[in-house]
């Protein structure tokens, strides 16, 4: 061959490559985000048996053409907590059968026959005609779904494109001794394999190294014993991706990927050894045959499916085996408190499970507030440190959100999540603020008690003190709860729990005025107290602006309508009845406005 020759080929090879994999990664990332907020739901109940998880991750990998894809999100949705070690390995394991079916879908194009049923059923006959139908629905549809769709049918054109044109590139080469030579060495297993390995981690995808495969079987000719390591190592080289993508993540989402890793090593290598040991007994004459298109999908079935009959039973080994290799301390144990780790980079990419995954956070800090209020209301020296460490965790609760919100928006267009990512913002600023504030109160106690402050205090003042701070507590875990639920109604309740904590605080702040009128030698604790007061009820106003924004997201969402006066009246009702215990112990009343009112003078 001339050297213009070989120029040809070489481009058309590595056209074709680059067509194959931009389609493949195109049709990957559009079905990928077609999978909706309900994902992580439905994985909590499928993965549960390993069985169930295995096909569900044999199914998913199927339709995303991507075993790569699927071990990535598996790696990610462990690291955010939403699967558990041993719930990831079936859909590990259903991955590497699910990714069978790109070599299947390649081997239409080998069919054989001239009539219409025959030639309708390539993928090279057809997949011009779902490029122009996925052309059409990207310039025209509104939704972003709709455009995901027609964005998955642009790729699975071009990918079949791609691999057209490397069949057709590297045909003139059926002649050329040098790569008969090549392709020769193959029909050694440890060649093969590592040959295969390396070029699959070079290129992060196992199905295009088994499309090359089945390329040069179509045009030059591959048989048994080549193809075998061929697509042995490409399974084993594709789990570089998993790898890398652990990097950024927590100790179990490196735990995933080394799963992955060994589930494909505890597959391949035993099936080599009994396959080629078997040989060495029985010779088989097959591995001088040509594989032709259908061979290759048909080993790469084989292999997988000894893989899932030796694993699936087997799987808690392979998470013994990860656990082993990164074993858990006590410092992951305490760190992992402070870290958020269903904040996975990884699943940026798909917006409704992200915001789902980011809501799970929020949640999460409201919870640790409701810690931190509760230990803080005690007012007992002996739990300042430990109201300062669930503090401390809110604050970095908060930097970690935020700093997701704002990736997160970047890939977030559709109104309905704006005004989520509206709501998870100003909440999460609140609880943050909360968490400042309640810093405040700490350190105020602090210095409160340290100058005998507590003691010159009288014993109202005291009770009157741990009341409202227990009011403000219960109004803190009702907004939690609010949040938690999405409850507008109870968002509503609490904005009006917010006026009738204001009237409680200012009869309060008054009777203990009364109380040190004329005692100078109190003026300092009364200072002291009084800000207090005012300091604590700025907690309950971060309240008010989560439950604020409760409202105005339920308005958005459609779920909820502006109250009446009569339901407005009804959730006043339902307040004074909750505070009745209190007011009563504080001698505090309701007169017939509505308005507190102090019945201890």
């Amino acid at each position: 061959m001339s050297v213009v020759e070989i120029l040809t080929v070489l481009a058309s090879m590595i056209g074709g490559l680059a067509l194959f994999l931009f389609g493949m990664n195109t049709m990957s990332k559009s079905l990928s985000s077609m999978t909706g907020g309900g994902l992580d739901r439905l994985l909590h109940v499928v993965t549960k048996n390993r069985f169930t998880g295995f096909l569900f991750g044999t199914g998913l990998t199927a339709i995303v053409q991507s075993s790569s894809a699927v071990s990535v999100l598996t790696v990610g949705l462990v690291n955010s907590g939403i699967l558990k070690l041993k719930q990831a390995i079936g859909l590990l394991i259903g991955g590497g059968l699910g990714s069978t079916a790109t070599a299947w879908l390649l081997s239409l194009n080998a069919l054989d026959g001239e009539s219409v049923l025959m030639t309708i059923t390539k993928p090279s006959f057809f997949a011009p005609f779902l490029a122009i139908i996925g052309v059409l629905i990207t310039m025209f549809a509104k939704k972003e779904k709709v455009k995901s769709i027609g964005f998955a049918l642009v790729g699975f054109s071009v990918m079949m494109i791609g691999m057209n044109l490397m069949s057709q590139g590297v045909a003139p080469l059926k002649e050329l001794p040098e790569l008969q030579s090549m392709l020769m060495s193959f029909q050694n297993p440890f060649i093969g394999f590592l040959f295969s390995v390396l070029f699959t981690m070079l290129i992060q995808s196992s199905d295009a190294t088994i499309g090359i495969v089945q390329a040069f079987a179509l045009s030059v000719g591959v048989n048994f014993g080549m193809a075998i390591p061929l697509i042995c190592g490409a399974q084993v080289g594709t789990c570089i991706t998993a790898l890398v993508s652990s990097l950024g993540t927590s100790n179990n989402g490196k735990r995933t990927a080394l799963m992955n890793l060994y589930y494909s090593l505890l597959k391949v290598i035993p099936f080599m050894l009994l396959f080629y040991g078997l040989n060495a007994l029985l010779h088989f004459s097959f591995l001088d045959s040509s594989v032709g298109a259908i061979g290759i999908p048909f080993v790469h079935s084989a292999i997988n499916v000894f893989g899932a009959c030796l694993w699936i039973p087997g799987g808690s080994l392979i998470v013994a085996m990860a656990n082993r290799t990164i074993p858990y301390s006590d410092e992951e144990k305490r760190a992992q408190e402070n870290v958020l780790t269903m904040l996975d980079q990884n699943l940026l990419s798909n917006s409704s499970i992200a915001l789902s995954q980011t809501d799970k956070a929020v949640v999460r800090m409201a919870e640790t507030v409701e810690e931190a209020m509760e230990s803080m209301v005690a007012y007992d020296p002996e739990k300042v440190h430990t109201t300062r460490i669930l503090l401390e965790r809110i604050s970095s609760f908060r930097d970690q959100i935020e700093n997701y919100i704002t990736k997160l928006s970047a890939n977030t267009a559709d109104t309905k999540d704006t005004a989520f990512i509206m709501l998870l913002t100003n909440s999460c600023t609140a609880f943050g603020e909360i968490g400042v504030i309640a810093g405040n109160i700490v350190s105020s106690l602090e210095r409160f008690i340290e100058s005998g402050g507590l003691e010159r205090i009288q014993e109202e003042d005291r009770t009157e003190i741990r009341m409202l701070g227990s009011t403000i507590r219960e109004i803190i875990e009702f907004t939690a709860h609010g949040y938690e639920t999405k409850n507008a109604t109870l968002s509503g309740m609490i904005q009006l729990g917010r006026e009738e904590l204001a009237g409680m605080s200012e009869i309060l702040k008054k009777r203990h005025l009364r109380r040190i009128h004329g005692e100078k030698g109190r003026m300092y604790s009364s200072t002291a107290f009084t800000d207090l007061f005012y300091t604590q009820e700025r907690l309950v106003d971060y309240c008010d602006i989560i439950a604020d924004s409760l409202i105005r997201y339920a308005q958005a969402a459609g779920t909820i309508k502006a109250p009446t006066a009569e339901q407005t009246e009804q959730a006043r009702n339902t307040i004074r009845e909750l505070f009745k215990d209190k007011y009563e112990i504080l001698h505090i009343g309701i007169d017939e406005e509505g308005r507190v009112i102090d019945l201890s003078f």
